[in-house]
């Protein structure tokens, strides 16, 4: 089976692939945010939702912004991406 995050990690070259195992984050259009590895949510809103992963935290802006999916440690947002930071 095909798996996209491992295929690019392995074009990585000389990046240490326990650094790569953190958390994945794919912008798609800017329209749909996709995540694994999550460590929680902890600001859901329209304009806003931040999350925990190791070693920091995420936040993204935007407008019309939902939670469509949420597990332990996948989740997936859509509305207008504006923005998004890691801290």
């Amino acid at each position: 089976m095909f798996n996209f995050f491992e295929e690019i990690k392995k074009k990585a070259g000389d990046i240490d692939n326990n650094l790569l195992n953190d958390y994945n984050i794919i912008n798609l259009s800017g329209k749909l945010l996709y995540v694994e590895g999550h460590q929680g949510v902890t600001i859901v809103n329209s304009e806003m939702l931040a999350f925990k992963i190791k070693r920091g935290r995420v936040v993204v802006e935007g407008e019309g912004l939902f939670l469509c999916e949420l597990t332990d440690n996948t989740l997936t947002v859509q509305g207008k991406i504006n923005k998004m930071e890691i801290f």
